[in-house]
């Protein structure tokens, strides 16, 4: 009962908060509600302390439901921050739009429990309930804006993709409940191992979980409205949405192709390569054509899904360990260089009136803008994986553990999208630097030092993790190993 207890203390931090800011919310003036996101931000810190704290803990517990190991410890501190920084980013672009309620904090720290529960499942049903909790705030946070017409459409959008995801996912977690008699995944890896499952059967299982995932990370090609979703919701929302879904969802796919699926990587590999190459094809082209920046980092990000997959390909291989460290190695630095750049975008449609998220809104902000246009160069770079940044290492790591794996080709592929995809980065470098603008952006006046202070942290990750890359790295090699030797 003890460890019962303390496996889900992080998680109760911020179901209580939640609670919290639903029942003090009405009692409000709109004035007053400045300063809730603090709240939030205040539980996320206390529960990453937390689970800091129970990092050299490993155990299950909840009835082998849950298992608080150094993989869990990982993703569930990497997406408290996920969290927190969303908060950073938000309050003042809300307040400006008259929305700024109780209730859009509540949703990001229960989207935020979802995703722990994710990270740690190691039970089928345990999975389905942390993914559904994240699912149904999602949509939600995607349509908070309900008197804006483009932001109902995501939420409508993300709720459709989002269900059928859910529904391939769990038809082939049922067959393999039926296959294997067991919820638990090392039970139901051991089974599979063991040669006692029908092939054909578990096939389709496979084929389900990979386009249930595929759906939830926006691979190709199950991305169709992904980048409306992302244009269409609130951009601190839409920050929080590219990157928080995604890592959870990656921690889901680890433990699915490292412990319950790989004795078949035989037959998942293939998949994952015509998937993978779609994905970078698809993300790193339709970016080319994008004016709207939002959608550009929207197809942004579907790229970056198919450069992970190429490491869950590698980590099928005998070097498996290598392989998955470097997606968690991937994913701390893409969250804080894609939620800066959105953040920016914030930073902009707070501070200049008539912005609207397009290339030509930033044209020559570089000299109106400097603060803005500068940080956003960073992120623009990262992104690109230009070196000394965070980008140029996960890029690195990632591709070096495609080729260790014997995947030599698909690497040099990857490098090849990613050459295509500093294109589109670039381009906004140079349209906010090496370009007059037509229209001049009239200044709002509306400064907001939390979302200067979201930024200038998100910031310094992508400098600290570009140039100290070895917490981080080491973090995520031992939590792969303890994973794999569970």
């Amino acid at each position: 009962m003890q460890h019962d207890a303390l496996a889900i203390v992080p998680e109760l931090m911020l179901i209580a908060t939640a609670l919290v800011l639903l029942l003090i919310d009405p009692m409000l003036p709109p004035e007053g509600r400045r300063g809730l996101s603090w709240l939030g931000i205040f539980s996320c810190i206390t529960a990453a302390i937390s689970v800091w704290l129970s990092r050299d803990e490993q155990f299950t517990t909840f009835n082998h439901g849950i298992a608080l190991d150094k993989f869990a410890v990982f993703f569930m501190i990497l997406l408290l921050g996920v969290a927190g920084l969303a908060m950073l980013l938000s309050e003042k672009h809300l307040n400006l739009r008259r929305r700024l309620l109780g209730d859009y904090y509540a949703l990001i720290l229960l989207a935020t429990v979802g995703m722990m529960v994710m990270a740690s499942a190691i039970d089928l049903a345990t999975f389905f309930v942390g993914l559904e909790l994240m699912a149904l705030s999602s949509y939600l946070l995607a349509g908070f804006f309900r008197y804006d017409e483009p932001s109902v459409e995501a939420a409508l959008k993300y709720f459709l993709t989002g269900s059928f995801a859910s529904a391939f996912l769990l038809l082939g977690m049922t067959l393999l409940y039926g296959l294997t008699g067991s919820t638990n995944f090392k039970e139901i890896g051991d089974a599979i191992n063991g040669g006692g499952v029908a092939g054909g059967v578990l096939v389709v299982a496979i084929v389900l979980l990979i386009g249930g995932f595929a759906f939830k990370v926006a691979a190709a090609p199950f991305h169709s409205w992904a980048p409306d979703v992302y244009q269409g919701a609130p951009t601190p929302a839409a920050a929080f949405l590219t990157v928080g879904p995604k890592i959870a969802a990656f921690a889901a796919i680890i433990k699915f192709f490292s412990i319950i699926l790989a004795g078949e990587h035989t037959t998942w590999v293939p998949l994952l390569i015509i998937i993978s190459l779609a994905t970078m094809l698809v993300g790193a082209t339709l970016a080319l054509l994008q004016r709207n920046l939002k959608r550009m980092l929207a197809y942004s990000s579907i790229a970056h899904v198919g450069y992970l997959l190429l490491a869950v390909i590698a980590g099928g291989q005998k070097t498996g360990s290598f392989g998955y460290s470097a997606i968690l190695f991937y994913l701390a630095a893409y969250a804080v260089m894609n939620m800066g750049a959105f953040g920016v975008l914030v930073y902009m449609a707070n501070s200049a009136k008539g912005f609207r998220d397009t290339l030509d809104d930033v044209t020559g902000i570089g000299r109106r803008y400097p603060w803005a246009a500068g940080i956003m160069t960073v992120f623009m770079l990262s992104l690109a994986g230009i070196p000394p940044t965070a980008g140029f290492l996960a890029k690195f790591y990632l591709f070096a553990a495609v080729v260790d794996s014997g995947y030599a080709w698909l690497a040099v592929i990857g490098v090849l999208f990613s050459v295509v995809s500093a294109y589109y980065y670039l381009r906004v470098i140079v349209y906010m630097y090496m370009r007059e603008s037509e229209a001049v952006l009239e200044p709002t006046g509306e400064g907001s030092w939390d979302l200067n202070l979201g930024l200038g942290l998100a910031v310094a990750g992508v400098i600290l993790i570009g140039i100290l890359p070895s917490q981080i790295l080491g973090a995520a090699q031992d939590a792969m190993v303890k994973l794999l030797g569970f």
